[in-house]
């Protein structure tokens, strides 16, 4: 970057996408102007934030049209393509002050290209924005469908949707689930979607790391080390090692909830019976000619199936003649030519995709039957449990939240679900916004690059902010700036780390005395 400061990073894009950021016009951090990245929940609340997808956008100067897409003559022609990685570096070069930048080459963002947008301005610098999302963004591309599971924590779980979408084992960091799931499946349904459904179940949180895996916190994960100690402490008192520049509270108020509801249900699994047939038949029956393929997908539920229907245990594979017929004529009074179709098959939890290819030299051939059988599963009654505090309610009213979850095992860890949200945000909490200066010194410089989403740190805020504020706070969001010229801000989105979650905790890990509820 063209500043002292902003060239502590390196900002570099693997255009022929060969796993490497070495070739000639890989390191683009000569161009950039300006530079902002994002990672961490989309609300600092560990009820009703969610994982979201990390962002990084840079300007970048385009003066000769390197980063424009559709310019033919660009060094980087056919190579500007979205998934092509983006890595942001911290550098090697030096602070302002001279004080030596010790981490060179860590990671502070990986994620994917999005898009480059030109701006061929008729005045002054003709720049290009340049986007890039994260791991979460790059796999919401996909929509992963999953074969019924059964017994599955938390943790395997988010392994298997990571498996369907193609997301390697050694990209992902899952801590062990506390929570095992009866039954499990997915359909066709947006990656952060499936992840954010697992991540309710379990009281958890998926994030993206900076060195760009997809990592999952169980809800013991902030309990024990060492998130159970305060790593740096930003305080508005004179003399501080680390200061901040400004600090907004979220209203306490808004943070309340005083009415818990979850839902857990059970489940039947029939015996193998039909499930779908092709409702084309006669002379709209399908046909094949000679070499063709054709696949049709069998669904479930579908209009047919009972109304507490909910996916399919087990898809029989289909068998000649019992599931599907073909013959030269409609009506099937020609010649059987079943024998000469061959069938694959594709299964997930609630879709069979069954193709059908006539291997007959010369006759065409009429689907008389295509039909699907499996083991069908249907709900029993759901129960619903609840935890109210009244003393909440007759002093703030009622604030009532609704689990999504549809795969919370029992009633009993449906209750216990709502008993732990229930002990902590039944009374106010405090979420910030902390924004401080990565430029003002050697420490806040430090902690800018070593910090990450889950960090705990210490607030003070009793002093020139009179906040009234001296405890300790998790890291949800972390959001950095450089603007031209090298001012680098960097503001943290913190949830408490006291308060509610100071009583819980887990066994050979609680503090005698202090810690005085079991988490769940």
């Amino acid at each position: 970057m063209p500043h002292s400061y902003a060239s502590s990073y390196r900002v570099l894009v693997d255009w022929n996408n060969d796993g490497d950021y070495d070739d000639t016009y890989d390191d683009i951090t000569s161009d950039v102007l300006s530079l902002q990245w994002r990672r961490g929940r989309d609300y600092a609340s560990q009820l009703t934030g969610r994982s979201s997808a990390g962002k990084l956008q840079a300007t970048l100067i385009n003066t000769d049209g390197k980063y424009s897409p559709s310019n033919t003559s660009s060094v980087l022609t056919g190579s500007i393509l979205p998934g092509r990685a983006v890595r942001l570096n911290s550098g090697s070069g030096e602070f302002p002050y001279d004080f030596p930048l010790v981490f060179d080459s860590n990671p502070q963002f990986i994620g994917f290209l999005e898009e480059i947008v030109p701006d061929p301005s008729a005045k002054g610098i003709k720049t290009v924005k340049l986007t890039a999302y994260g791991a979460l963004g790059y796999l919401n591309d996909f929509a992963p469908s999953l074969a019924t599971q059964t017994t599955r924590r938390t943790d395997q779980a988010i392994g298997d949707i990571l498996d369907d979408v193609g997301w390697g084992a050694g990209d992902r960091d899952l801590a062990t689930g506390q929570t095992t799931m009866t039954r499990f499946w997915v359909d066709n349904m947006k990656t952060i979607k499936a992840l954010r459904i697992v991540e309710e179940t379990e009281a958890g949180f998926i994030k993206e790391t900076k060195d760009g895996k997809i990592a999952f916190e169980s809800r013991h994960t902030r309990l024990v080390s060492p998130y159970d100690t305060s790593q740096a402490t930003f305080s508005d008192a004179s003399g501080a090692d680390n200061t901040y520049m400004g600090i907004t509270q979220q209203d306490p108020l808004s943070t309340i909830t005083n009415h818990l509801e979850a839902s857990s249900r059970t489940y039947a699994t029939a015996g193998v019976a039909n499930l779908w047939t092709h409702p084309e038949t006669g002379s709209e029956s399908p046909t094949l000619v000679p070499g063709e393929a054709k696949t049709f997908e069998a669904l479930y539920p579908n209009p047919s199936a009972a109304n507490n229907a909910l996916e399919v245990n087990a898809w029989t594979t289909p068998a000649a003649s019992t599931d599907y017929t073909a013959n030269t004529a409609s009506d099937g009074s020609g010649t059987n030519r079943t024998s000469d179709i061959a069938i694959g098959q594709s299964k997930t939890a609630e879709r069979m995709a069954i193709t059908l290819t006539n291997g007959h030299a010369t006759d065409t051939v009429y689907l008389t039957k295509v039909a699907a059988r499996g083991t069908a599963v249907t709900s029993n009654n759901p129960v619903q449990v609840r935890a109210i505090d009244a003393t909440s309610q007759g002093i703030y009213g009622e604030r009532k939240y609704k689990a999504t979850t549809a795969f919370l095992p029992s009633s009993t860890e449906a209750q216990s679900w709502c008993d732990y949200q229930l002990s902590i945000y039944s009374s106010p909490i405090e979420i910030l916004a902390m924004t401080f200066s990565a430029n003002v010194s050697h420490a806040n410089l430090t902690q800018s690059l070593l910090r990450d989403i889950s960090d705990r740190i210490t607030i003070v805020a009793n002093n020139d902010a009179n906040l009234g504020i001296n405890a300790d706070f998790f890291i949800e969001t972390a959001t950095h700036s450089i603007k031209p010229g090298g001012m680098h801000t960097v503001t943290w989105h913190l949830s408490p780390a006291t308060g509610g979650y100071s009583a819980f905790w887990v066994l050979d890990k609680g503090k005698l005395g202090e810690s005085t509820v079991p988490a769940y």
